[in-house]
């Protein structure tokens, strides 16, 4: 087995390489005279190669040689002088075996250089790789950690209200075993009561307010509907005296008339206030009369919303299609019988809550 020229090639190469990133690391430029120096250092370790392939060729031939003396070897079954000389024999290679120094390298060849930055080179790389994936899983394993905390989060406070609610629980079952059947009794009562009152409450409160959107922005729309005008949401602020002028065949608003100084009683702005006094001091005959059509308007829907009440989930004749009942079936209050369209109830809300 001899040693090529490529293999002295690529070992050259290697070595040059290992120069350039040492002086690339230092930073320090080396001289032609540590260069010519290391060179030979290097050709003298591959002469030393050489002759260490050459020896290893030579003793590998020798054994071969040996080998095809087959006659000079024991044979199995010999006795035992036989054997005695096999064991003497093998002694005496292995103690000259022992006794030889090993083939290394010397102290200044850069043949141990070469092999601690080739497994440096190779430990850096595997290092690269272990980084990689160990960036790869820590990033996995902090969103694991992250969804973990939330769940333990959620745990703990979904513990602690249970807690709260078994420790209240607990107290109202004590105080329930202290009190008497009529304590009992008349406590539930009260709540029932008490809720009662709540409900009455927040009627009222739901009534006003209601009241006060129909007065306030919803009368003055379903006038202007009923007159021929805008659909109600189209136009938001519709003024009396356009409801007074009408509304042309086309939807637009028509021009008000000139009004002189002596019918100013005919305002329908002042008999709104006029209205509004006399509610105040309790006049229920002129009350229960409207006076301009915003009112008018008002009081139609009203009425309505009170027949839908009082009906429940029956139908409710119509008088006549107007603008408030068209309102309640778009906003989805109430609808129109599948086979009548003069009849009309509200829609069922709470039985979906019920479901």
């Amino acid at each position: 087995m001899s040693v090529s020229q490529e293999t002295v090639d690529k070992i050259r190469s290697y070595a040059e390489r290992g120069v350039n990133i040492e002086a690339e690391q230092d930073a320090v430029p080396l001289s032609d005279e540590a260069i010519e120096s290391y060179n030979r250092k290097l050709d003298e370790t591959i002469r030393s190669l050489q002759e260490h392939v050459k020896r290893q060729e030579d003793a590998l031939r020798e054994l071969r040689r040996s080998n095809q003396r087959k006659d000079d070897l024991p044979k199995p079954g010999l006795d035992s002088g036989a054997r005695l000389a096999q064991a003497r024999r093998a002694k005496k290679a292995y103690d000259s075996l022992f006794q030889s120094k090993p083939d290394l390298p010397s102290p200044d060849s850069p043949l141990p250089s070469l092999v601690a930055l080739r497994e440096t080179a190779h430990v850096i790389a595997e290092s690269k790789a272990s980084i990689r994936s160990l960036q790869d899983s820590l990033a996995r394993n902090r969103s694991r950690l992250g969804a973990a905390e939330e769940e333990l989060r959620d745990a703990k406070l979904i513990t602690e209200g249970l807690r709260d609610r078994i420790h209240r629980l607990q107290a109202e079952r004590a105080n329930r075993v202290r009190k008497t059947p009529s304590q009992l009794a008349a406590e539930l009562i009260e709540a029932e009561r008490s809720k009662n009152r709540e409900l009455e409450r927040a009627t009222g409160q739901l009534q006003q307010a209601l009241d006060s959107f129909i007065d306030d922005q919803l009368a003055g729309m379903l006038a202007a509907e009923d007159l021929g005008g805008p659909v109600v949401g189209d136009e938001i602020d519709v003024s009396d005296a356009t409801l007074e002028a009408g509304y042309t065949q086309q939807g637009k608003p028509k021009k008000p008339r000139s009004r002189s100084a002596q019918d100013g009683d005919d305002d329908p702005r002042q008999l709104r206030i006029d209205t509004f006094l006399r509610r105040q001091s309790g006049d229920q005959g002129d009350q229960s009369r409207p006076t301009t059509k915003r009112e008018a308007a008002a009081e139609e829907m009203r009425q309505l919303l009170n027949s839908l009440l009082e009906a429940g989930q029956a139908y409710v004749d119509l008088p006549r299609e107007s603008a408030a009942s068209r309102f309640l079936v778009r906003a989805k209050v109430a609808q129109l019988h599948p086979r009548d369209a003069r009849r009309i109830r509200l829609i069922d809300f709470s039985r979906s809550l019920e479901d």
